[in-house]
């Protein structure tokens, strides 16, 4: 009778031990499981901060007041003149447009002599507008000839996301005698000797210039 008591208490024995090894085996293996779930709960985690961090960056970006520079650039571009019946290509450069702070909801290049629209066009919009440039180029349709010059000109529209609408006037001054250009970009606060100009190119571009501002002031996109 003990010896098969004895057996009896081995067996048992053996098979807690054997339960024991199967129990850690399934704690080891959910050990294991429940540290890479952490692990890729800990990523997903680390990456939505981080991605609502860069939202966040790029919402107090386009919220803050705009700043930009405008500036002539050589171009593929030609202005086809005729002098004295004989045709001259002159190179034409495009304006290059560069914002440093702030962001644009519309871009638009108006084509306006004071009393007609020639064009009007809207150009594409950056996702992003960190180190971005565009260049403007525009038809040659507001033109004033001058002795010895043409003055072709047109206006920029910059909407920004926040803030006031910018309008700049630029101009490309051509000598026919020396086949050079130059490029001059007028701000609002150039309208202020509009009244003390004499008659000639300047005064009329800058007469077109007040109309349109006051237009835009008209629809609210601008302060009149």
């Amino acid at each position: 009778m003990n010896l098969k008591k004895e057996k009896r208490d081995e067996t048992t024995a053996s098979r807690h031990m054997s339960y024991l090894t199967i129990l850690g085996t399934y704690m080891t293996i959910f050990g294991t499981v429940l540290g890479l779930v952490l692990t890729v709960l800990g990523l997903v985690l680390s990456w939505g901060q981080l991605r609502l961090a860069h939202i966040e960056s790029e919402r107090a970006r386009r919220a803050e007041p705009l700043s930009y520079s405008l500036e002539a650039v050589d171009t593929h571009y030609q202005y086809e003149i005729q002098k004295d019946g004989a045709p001259m290509s002159i190179p034409a450069p495009s304006t290059r447009l560069q914002v440093s702070h702030g962001s644009l909801h519309s871009i638009t290049a108006i084509c306006f002599d004071g009393t007609t629209m020639h064009e009007l066009a809207q150009l594409p919009i950056q996702d992003s507008w960190d180190g971005c440039v565009v260049d403007v180029t525009m038809p040659p349709k507001a033109v004033i000839p001058e002795e010895g010059l043409i003055h072709d000109y047109f206006f920029l529209f910059l909407e920004p996301t926040e803030g006031e609408g910018r309008l700049d006037l630029i101009c490309n001054t051509i000598s026919l005698e020396t086949q050079e250009v130059q490029s001059r970009v007028y701000h609002p606060i150039s309208l202020i000797q509009l009244g003390y100009l004499p008659e000639g190119p300047v005064r009329e571009m800058l007469s077109a210039y007040a109309v349109l501002q006051e237009r835009l002031g008209d629809l609210g996109l601008i302060s009149a």
